[in-house]
């Protein structure tokens, strides 16, 4: 499978900033609709048109992650404006082509169904700006591992990238994070449009009270560079986490970035993070830390 995903990638074909807020998906790939994946904890809802990222999280029947902003990949090229996941003003994510696999077995993709398994696994070959990507999201009964694989495929300049966004609800209450050289890092939310951590950590996490549960996200390999960091936004509409690669790059042809984030709802977390912390130390046990 990822013989023939490698091949689409690399055939696939540059995307400047003009006209590509007209350009269609490849041949079969759904342009509007969703799709729903089901284990036995998680359930998440893929939006086609926000080029098949993430829409909705829900843990045991619960909301945590909801449609109010985008999920995903995207990125600013120098002089012009957002392109990807569900960001058209400056050009469209082409996406050509989808591959489900559920329990190990290929499954079509088709708008409206729900796919219920253990281990569910939906990868999309697209292009982003002057990016092939390949990007997997695999739901299982414990977590959600999104990994992004993206090549340029000519030399260009960002303005800014983000790897990873996660749209977690207005009402968490405090998040922990800790950096690279181990400091625990804490706080508390105000709504007030500010940013929250605003450093390179390993992971962070955000206490949802009144459901015990924190939203955990975890990176393996975090992303280390002069303008790299992750960060919540502060806002009134959500507490969204991002991971940002960088505030302004250059980048040369075959340049590649290769990246993993673990999305872990942990239950039984009261707030003091006795249950966050054993799970961060699980998640470093199956996914063990990459020095950059």
């Amino acid at each position: 499978m990822h013989l023939v995903l490698l091949s689409l990638l690399l055939s696939a074909p540059a995307q400047g900033d003009q006209g590509t807020s007209q350009c269609l998906y490849g041949e079969g790939v759904p342009e509007t609709g969703f799709l729903t994946a089901k284990t036995t904890n998680y359930q998440v809802l893929f939006s086609a048109s926000a080029a098949w990222t993430l829409q909705e999280i829900h843990f045991r029947g619960q909301l945590v992650g909801g449609p109010t902003g985008f999920y995903g990949t995207v990125v600013v090229p120098a002089g012009g404006n957002w392109i990807g996941t569900g960001h058209t003003e400056g050009g469209r994510e082409i996406v050509h082509a989808l591959q489900l696999r559920v329990d190990g077995q290929e499954r079509p993709v088709q708008i409206g169904d729900v796919v219920e398994g253990h281990i569910i696994e939906l990868v999309k070959t697209s292009t982003i700006h002057k990016f092939a990507a390949i990007h997997t999201i695999t739901v299982t009964d414990d977590e959600i591992v999104e990994h992004a694989r993206l090549r340029a495929t000519e030399p260009h300049e960002l303005k800014r990238m983000y790897l990873f966004m996660h749209c977690w609800p207005k009402e968490a209450d405090t998040w922990i994070a800790q950096s690279l050289e181990g400091e625990i890092l804490q706080g508390g939310f105000r709504s007030d449009g500010g940013h929250q951590i605003d450093k390179v950590v390993r992971w962070a996490a955000e206490h949802l009270p009144g459901t015990n549960l924190s939203l955990l996200c975890y990176m393996p390999r975090p992303v280390v560079s002069p303008t790299a960091k992750t960060f919540i936004w502060d806002h009134e509409r959500y507490h969204k986490l991002y991971v940002q690669h960088n505030s302004g790059a250059a980048l040369a042809a075959e340049d590649e970035l290769d990246y993993t984030m673990v999305v872990k709802v942990v239950p039984g977390e009261t707030g003091d993070w006795a249950a966050t912390r054993p799970a961060v130390a699980d998640l470093e046990r199956r996914y063990p830390p990459v020095e950059e």
